[in-house]
């Protein structure tokens, strides 16, 4: 009796799970890297509006997490993803000394910008011997001796106080703190505009992932969606004064 009961039991246990419907896996996982404006939360920022783009104008099953940036690279180093946003392209770099690669597209530019103290006349030729400040995560980027900054506001504030000569960085991340705290002290210039990139597992460029940004990034852009999209972010530089 008890064999009997046990062969039904398996039986109706083996028929539900037959009916239950396999779990796909996701065409593509995505990191986005935790940034206000670009991807603040699953649900806000145009980075996230546009990875759903990708999905809905090509048909693929997108999975995307919105992490710190650190963890969000580390992701696509580590095989845990597919491809990252965004990166800055360092203009003439050996991509040997790189654990990753550059997707072929440019999704957008970004202007960065060097933050001074009026009346200090700080130029570009004097950076290599001034006392200067950029975000932590961007110190590789400049060919001279730079302090990393954990805290973008404060290093404005010592700008605007006098206690550094310069910080570098992002105007969509440093302009509203410019404005919120009123400082009326510092001096903007533009330093240099970067391309931004998708980051790719290395070996990946020209890869199916690759074409896959590609075809599908062309197509947004036939669609006018692209700079829909991206165009809240790609923008030219203005040179407003605080």
């Amino acid at each position: 009796m008890n064999s009997f009961f046990f062969k039904i039991t398996t039986i109706l246990f083996i028929s539900i799970i037959m009916q239950i419907p396999p779990v796909l896996a996701a065409d593509f996982k995505v990191s986005l890297a935790k940034m206000p404006v670009y991807a603040e939360s699953s649900e806000k920022g145009v980075l996230v509006d546009f990875t759903k783009a990708l999905a809905k104008v090509s048909g693929k099953d997108i999975e995307f997490s919105v992490v710190p940036f650190a963890r969000s690279m580390n992701n696509v180093v580590s095989g845990r993803a597919d491809f990252h946003m965004p990166l800055i392209a360092v203009p003439n770099i050996n991509m040997e000394t790189l654990d990753y690669d550059y997707s072929t597209e440019t999704i957008f530019h970004v202007n960065f910008v060097m933050y001074t103290k009026k009346g200090r006349n700080v130029t570009k030729e004097a950076l290599p011997t001034a006392k200067v400040e950029t975000d932590l995560a961007h110190v590789n980027y400049f060919d001279f001796s730079i302090k990393g900054s954990a805290n973008i506001e404060q290093s404005l504030k010592k700008v605007n106080t006098g206690r550094i000569d310069a910080f570098i960085f992002a105007d969509f991340a440093s302009d509203p703190l410019v404005k919120k705290n009123n400082f009326n002290n510092i001096q903007r210039d533009l330093f240099k505009v970067y391309d931004v990139k998708i980051i790719l597992p290395k070996g990946g460029r020209g890869g199916p992932t690759d074409q896959f940004l590609s075809q599908a990034i062309g197509k947004l852009k036939s669609s006018g969606d692209f700079e829909r999209i991206m165009g809240q972010i790609d923008t030219p530089y203005d040179n407003w004064q605080p």
